[in-house]
């Protein structure tokens, strides 16, 4: 639990670092939940996977009497109406975003999708903090901010150019979507986490995302959606653990970075490991050549612009 109270306390140099790492633990989420839809032939139920598997891991944090502490507080705070209930629906915003990633990492390739989802979250990063959503201050669009965002358009244009074939733009406009849906998500678990503390946060955001995950299968059930069998590879049904990890760091970062400098840091760690993903396992759709590098180099630059570092 003193390792949870360091990452709460660390500095901005630090907690980018950490940002970076929780971007990586994105993309490997987003890898395994696509390959297990993929598996099941359904990505909506690879999301649910994840989300049982995140509710189990963060219900862990439940064992320190701390967060239980913290937790009757939050609770005690929104009955008395001292706390809006929307703002504890990160998690459904969340559910937007692991069940786009489940369905469209196979088509589009780990790292096409990040680079278009990057964009989305710059976008919606910058205005989020602008008006002070997050549990942060308000921060202004700085040039050297709003050249990032441009930087992170630029590099969409770059990697959507190694794509082979028609380009399919519904899957791409769904995770264009689902970018804004992780800048909610965000905001909205560091209110919770500013009010009681990032376990907390991360705890409530997995049942949130599991009951409308759940309740979108119900719907496609009643219209007879089939299943695939479960397939036997444990690591299939590991994403959850990676979801909490990503949740837990950026409930516990946010407050520092803001949503712009958390989205940017983490990117980075994203498109690394993207690149690195699609490399071992290729996707028939895009190729990872020179524009797909260079978009990766250029979010490394957009993440020290948007620093602000002195």
């Amino acid at each position: 639990m003193c390792a949870i109270f360091l990452i709460e306390k660390a500095s901005v140099p630090i907690s980018i670092t950490l940002a970076f790492i929780a971007g990586v633990a994105a993309t490997l989420q987003a890898g395994i939940s696509g390959q297990l839809a993929k598996e099941l032939n359904d990505g909506i139920m690879a999301a649910l996977v994840s989300n049982i598997g995140g509710t189990i891991f963060t219900a862990l944090f439940l064992l320190n009497p701390n967060v239980r502490k913290q937790a009757k507080k939050l609770f005690k705070a929104v009955i008395s109406g001292n706390f809006a209930k929307w703002q504890l629906l990160g998690g459904v915003a969340g559910a937007v975003y692991i069940s786009t990633a489940s369905s469209t990492v196979s088509i589009i390739g780990t790292g096409l999708f990040t680079v278009v989802l990057v964009a989305s979250q710059n976008v919606s990063g910058i205005i989020v903090d602008k008006f002070g959503f997050s549990s942060g201050a308000k921060r202004k669009i700085t040039p050297k901010r709003a050249l990032a965002v441009v930087i992170g358009i630029v590099a969409v244009l770059l990697s959507v150019s190694e794509f082979e074939g028609k380009i399919l733009w519904l899957p791409i406009l769904a995770v264009v979507i689902a970018g804004f849906a992780v800048t909610i998500q965000f905001a909205l678990n560091g209110r919770v986490t500013k009010a009681s503390n990032s376990q907390v946060s991360a705890f409530i955001n997995f049942p949130m995302s599991m009951f409308a995950v759940l309740t979108v299968l119900i719907v496609m059930n009643l219209f007879g959606k089939n299943w695939n069998s479960w397939p036997d590879q444990w690591w299939l049904y590991s994403a959850g653990f990676l979801g909490a990890v990503v949740v837990f760091l950026a409930a516990a970062t946010i407050r520092t970075l803001g949503v712009l400098l958390f989205g940017l840091a983490s990117v980075a760690g994203q498109l690394i490991t993207s690149i690195a993903l699609d490399v071992i396992l290729p996707n028939a759709n895009i190729n990872v050549g020179w524009a797909l590098i260079s978009g990766a180099g250029l979010m490394l630059l957009a993440v020290y612009l948007a620093s602000d570092l002195r």
